[in-house]
């Protein structure tokens, strides 16, 4: 009896001492997934600091603004078309779609330095540029999709908010990093090319890792015992129907679903004004002929997304069943709704343009880290490659119509004989009403969104 005894003892340790391994090695893989995951955001970022050389690219080929402003709505087009390498190869192996990512990245990189070196071809050759700035966004955005999805599905739903702000600080860092290199660590007449050589490398590299770390969550996660549930008194049954209602919601019934046509739309035009304003900061400031501010507003609209994107994703999480989630996203669109005001009417000094910066910064933080997560608990995070994916789709749409106009109202006020920069507070004015306007519309589905949403709450 004793032999046997400890026999089983022996084997019951042995159990428990792979269980902790086990145990150990999941987390150690979740989070260096999580890292793999913060490094690809700050890949995006590569994509994200048009602003820092809009003004150079524009001065070197003699573009016209509405140029340059499709440049930057193809380059986040691209970033919007990140979803779909990703659902076609859901099948394949994650390390397979990381890999075509990096080839897009290198590609649209490389032709870009390529740009620099025959000037003179592509003066008249715009939309040429305009498609090396999509497949760079594209190889960009891959990473950056797939760490989404894999992190929020490795963190429980309480934590899911600090998980996603966390990756975004890795975004604003990566912007802060590159527009530091850019203005202080090249020469003027060439920080442009020497730029473009550093982001292929840095890509590459975080591509590499992400194939090596970035992983899905583990299926040997132990099931909840049903009987436990039963005899607890919980409705299993009710739990169990409201998730396959969530899982199994087909593509069709999401095109009819009037709350996911809300939430998207809300945030695919909040995401839209709030990249607008940032990709137009130094546009601003070279028309009111402040440009020397540039240094500042550049290095000082990362951190304020970052303080923000961390301050308010902490609170929701704590507060999510007394304010909702909606309301930060309703929230955050009244800041970039008071940037733009601000922007059309007053930005003629460096403490306005400040405000409005600080305005817009917050508002970013909020929508970014606030409405992905939003998605993933409205409509299940089993599908949240898809459901994001489409409302970064529409994100890509809405900025390419945003940035023509914008760039179209302001080639409109150019009184300057070189065509190239204009002047004074007029030249952004109706592109900034317009953001101001979008924001409001923003607003009011977030707001019919929250009252459909409250109402089925105080129904059941």
């Amino acid at each position: 009896m004793d032999y046997v005894y400890k026999k089983r003892l022996t084997r019951m340790e042995k159990e428990e001492e792979s269980t902790q391994l086990l145990s150990t090695k999941s987390n150690c893989l979740k989070w260096m997934s999580l890292l793999a995951g913060g490094l690809a955001h700050a890949m995006l970022a590569s994509n994200l600091i048009f602003y820092v050389y809009i003004n150079d690219i524009k001065a070197r080929f003699r573009y016209d603004q509405k140029e340059v402003e499709a440049f930057a709505s193809m380059l986040n087009a691209g970033i919007g078309l990140g979803f779909v390498p990703n659902l076609i190869g859901q099948k394949l192996k994650s390390a397979w779609v990381l890999a075509f990512g990096m080839v897009l990245s290198t590609i649209g990189i490389l032709m870009l330095w390529s740009s620099t070196k025959m000037v003179s071809f592509y003066e008249d050759k715009s939309w040429l540029m305009a498609l090396y700035f999509l497949i760079s966004g594209l190889g960009g955005s891959v990473g950056y999709i797939m760490a989404l999805r894999f992190n929020a599905d490795h963190f429980a739903d309480d934590k899911r908010g600090r998980v996603i702000a966390v990756m975004f600080v890795f975004i604003d860092s990566g912007m802060i990093s590159f527009t530091l290199i850019y203005y202080h660590a090249f020469p003027p007449e060439t920080r442009f090319e020497r730029l473009l050589i550093l982001l292929v490398s840095f890509n590459a590299v975080v591509y590499i890792f992400c194939m090596i770390f970035l992983r899905p969550p583990s299926s040997n996660i132990p099931s909840v015992d049903e009987s436990e549930l039963q005899t607890s008194g919980f409705k299993y049954e009710t739990l169990q129907e409201e998730r396959q209602i969530l899982t199994e919601t087909s593509f069709r019934d999401l095109l009819v679903n009037a709350d996911y046509h809300l939430l998207a739309w809300m945030c695919s035009l909040t995401f839209a004004v709030s990249l607008l304003l940032s990709n137009n900061m130094t546009v601003l400031t070279k028309e009111e002929e402040l440009s020397s501010f540039d240094n500042v507003t550049t290095l000082l609209y990362p951190p304020i997304v970052i303080v923000s994107a961390l301050s308010f994703s902490a609170v929701s999480d704590k507060i999510k069943n007394v304010v909702s989630r909606i309301t930060f996203l309703i929230i955050g669109g009244l800041f970039l709704a008071l940037s733009s005001l601000l922007n059309a009417f007053l930005s003629s000094h460096k403490a306005v343009i400040a405000t409005a910066l600080v305005l817009a910064a917050i508002g970013t933080g909020l929508v970014y880290t606030i409405g992905p997560t939003t998605m993933s608990e409205q409509f299940h995070i089993d599908n949240f490659m898809r459901n994001w994916g489409i409302v970064m789709f529409m994100r890509a749409i809405l900025i390419i119509i945003l940035h023509v106009i914008f760039g179209a109202f302001y080639d409109i006020e150019i009184k300057d004989t070189d065509g190239l920069f204009c002047k004074g507070l007029h030249c952004t004015r109706n592109g900034y009403i317009l953001t101001c306007v979008v924001s409001f519309i923003a607003i009011g589905l977030g707001v019919c969104l929250n009252f459909r949403v409250n109402k089925r709450r105080s129904q059941t």
